[in-house]
């Protein structure tokens, strides 16, 4: 029986360069908010012409991972600065990573409920603050869907579950989500198309009274099954 041997796709000489570019950066060699070598010298340095290192610094300043300044040089940015572009086009090409990044995002905000709910003993204005946040959340939803703004409830959703994540504490938590907003307003408003939103803003109502309640196995729970709902609705949409 004959096997069938995959042809191996050969990298471009551009590839090759952000890969170098990559392990710079990755390895420490370069950090945020430093300078890379100009342009000629990368070329020097990787044996090659000026034209491919000139191509991959274009990309990689697309993507927000350099910013290359008239007179100045190209500097390292920090993560604030990745662009969205990418991971949109994955969300709207493929389904099946919109599934993953639904997993993804529960797995950020139950560290964050957890740390919030720990919190919650010591009563302090940050606490204060988050479930204030919470409950306006909430309120902004409710405005929001009476006067049939859908804009404003994804985003009024999206701060909602963006607050109890930023309750871990954990920056790059907080980070990710945050460039991640694309593929969170997509999930948002795919599920508000098909889904009772008295229901969903009922779910939401539901876990901020676990969260003041101090309740954390209540709130796990909750988070859980409004998680499944968002998955279900998803799957009905396909």
């Amino acid at each position: 029986m004959r096997t069938e041997i995959e042809k191996i796709k050969k990298k471009t000489v551009v590839e090759h360069v952000m890969e170098q570019i990559k392990e710079l950066i990755a390895s420490g060699q370069y950090r945020i908010g430093q300078k890379l070598p100009t342009e000629q010298e990368l070329a020097e340095r990787f044996g090659i012409a000026r034209s491919s290192v000139r191509e991959a610094v274009k990309i990689f300043n697309y993507l927000g991972i350099l910013d290359s300044q008239t007179g100045r040089g190209t500097y390292v940015c920090d993560r604030g600065a990745i662009s969205t572009e990418a991971l949109t086009w994955s969300i709207l090409l493929g389904q099946e990573e919109l599934f993953e990044l639904v997993a993804l995002r529960e797995q950020l905000e139950r560290a964050g409920l957890e740390a919030l709910i720990q919190a919650q003993q010591e009563a302090t204005a940050t606490v204060r603050e988050t479930q204030a946040a919470l409950a306006s959340a909430v309120e902004t939803m409710k405005e929001a869907m009476a006067r049939r703004d859908l804009e404003s409830r994804i985003l009024a959703d999206y701060s909602f579950h963006g607050t109890i994540i930023a309750a871990s504490g954990n920056r790059l938590f907080a980070a990710i989500y945050q460039t991640l907003r694309s593929f969170m307003y997509e999930e948002i408003r795919k599920t508000i198309q098909v889904e009772d939103t008295d229901k969903s803003i009922c779910e939401h109502e539901a876990l901020l009274q676990a969260i003041q309640a101090g309740d954390g196995p209540k709130a796990v729970d909750l988070l859980r099954r409004h998680i499944r709902s968002i998955t279900s609705h998803l799957q009905g949409s396909r």
